[in-house]
């Protein structure tokens, strides 16, 4: 994991990354020395950061991008979108380097995954009623899982599927990498009971988690900022990246942002974004969540209560009435409050931050990105869990006059013994405005 903040407004950009890596192993292992911010382009103030996994298949990021500004050369775009499709392209390039058992592979830990957490849910349910006293016969749990599935289906069809994964497509993967899916779906389930709906609909739930691009533990995403050729304020984009599967990239669009007349900053979290969002809005996001909960039940048992109250003395007609004018009460007070809690935490905590970033200066607008990254690995340290995020923070400030310059920037090897390494780099980008190409 990590944690990466990109702050805009109209003078510049600044983008900071901690360089915290997790290894998978016997048990993880975790390694503060990756680099996840690089420059995109040696002609253009534009940079890349990468989150999630730490290569592309076999290929460490730090390659993937070098590679790329090699092959680009001296190309330019007039818009930072422009350079971030460009870049994802290039990863199409990339995928003989994922072999066909990882692509397999990640089928199977896909499928896996999403059918884990139906099983947990059912389960956890199946127990508590256990704890009530209330045993339950097969046709008991087997409807609670086509409920769940049914309703994950339902959610993800509202997604953004990625180009060219058909259904027909992913079923075939699906096929390839467990051949045998009943029995894969039963060993999944581990003791709950599983019928031929069951694995009918799973089935379908995991072809569609795997058209789309951010729904596996080994997602991530790709941040593209700074300035294009034609572009006199900042900008954004937002890929999310999960894996090569049947040969094609599994990547879509998440957000692109343009500061202009209409948006003055921007303050962007990625990854592990708790702590980011805590400074701007003021509450944990699980605290509001949780605040949000309890408002809305705390209206159902007073309906309740008050229904309990009333049903003897009024007709059933009348009763059923009330019933659903109350249901449309307790919506409106639960959007009510949450729009009430929206506008208070922006006028007291988001706004005026916001009406501060707007004006920062190059300075400050990296004081802030890396105090962001550093409160959320202070977070990490002080609290029970590993480290997900550490070591170094990487910090860059791309302005469009004075290019990419770093901040901080950690070096495996003594900067004062390399003179050579940086006199190529300043070479190959043809200026020293665009700082060490790194």
């Amino acid at each position: 994991m990590t944690a990466e903040v990109v702050i805009l407004n109209r003078e510049a950009v600044a983008i900071a990354a901690d360089s915290a890596a997790t290894v998978a192993g016997r048990g993880p292992k975790i390694y503060n020395t990756a680099n996840k911010l690089f420059s995109l382009s040696t002609v253009e103030p534009v940079a890349v950061m990468i989150y999630g996994a730490g290569t592309f298949g076999q290929v460490p990021w730090e390659t993937v991008v070098k590679e790329y500004r090699k092959t680009a050369g001296a190309k330019t775009f007039g818009t930072v979108a422009e350079y971030a499709a460009d870049f994802i392209d290039h990863l199409a390039n990339l995928t003989q380097h994922v072999t066909r058992d990882e692509q397999l592979e990640r089928v199977a830990m896909t499928a896996r995954w999403e059918l884990e957490m139906i099983h947990d849910v059912v389960e956890d349910d199946a127990i508590a009623a256990l704890a009530d006293g209330s045993p339950l016969d097969d046709s008991d749990i087997i409807e609670p899982i086509l409920g769940a599935i049914d309703a994950t289906i339902e959610r993800l069809a509202r997604g953004a599927f990625v180009e060219g994964l058909s259904a027909a497509i992913v079923g075939r993967e699906i096929s390839s990498a467990m051949p045998d899916w009943p029995a894969f779906v039963t060993a999944v389930f581990r003791g709950l009971p599983v019928d031929s709906r069951v694995v009918r609909r799973a089935r379908v739930l995991v072809r569609m988690s795997l058209r789309l691009a951010d729904r596996s533990p080994g997602s991530g995403g790709v941040v593209v900022t700074g300035f294009g050729e034609s572009e006199i304020f900042p900008a954004l984009s937002h890929y999310l990246l999960d894996g090569v599967v049947a040969n094609r990239v599994r990547v879509h669009p998440a957000g692109h942002v343009r500061i202009d007349g209409n948006q003055s900053a921007g303050i962007y979290p990625f990854a592990q974004e708790d702590m980011v969002a805590t400074f701007m809005e003021g509450v944990h996001p699980g605290f509001r969540i949780a605040l949000d909960e309890f408002v809305d039940q705390t209206v159902a048992l007073l309906i309740e209560r008050f229904c309990g109250l009333v049903e003897s003395s009024l007709p059933a007609a009348v009763f059923g009435l009330l019933q659903d004018e109350m249901q449309e009460a307790r919506a409106w007070v639960t959007e009510h409050f949450e729009s009430g809690l929206d506008e208070f935490l922006e006028r007291n905590n988001s706004g005026p931050i916001m009406s501060v970033v707007e004006v920062l200066p190059k300075e400050e607008l990296a004081e802030m990105a890396e105090a962001l990254v550093n409160l959320t690995s202070f977070k990490r340290r002080v609290t029970p869990g590993a480290e997900t995020v550490g070591g170094p923070i990487d910090v860059a400030v791309i302005s469009k006059g004075d290019g990419l310059v770093w901040i901080k920037r950690k070096h495996y090897f003594d900067p004062e013994l390399n003179h050579r390494y940086f006199d190529r780099d300043r070479r190959l980008s043809g200026s020293g405005t665009l700082g060490r190409a790194s």
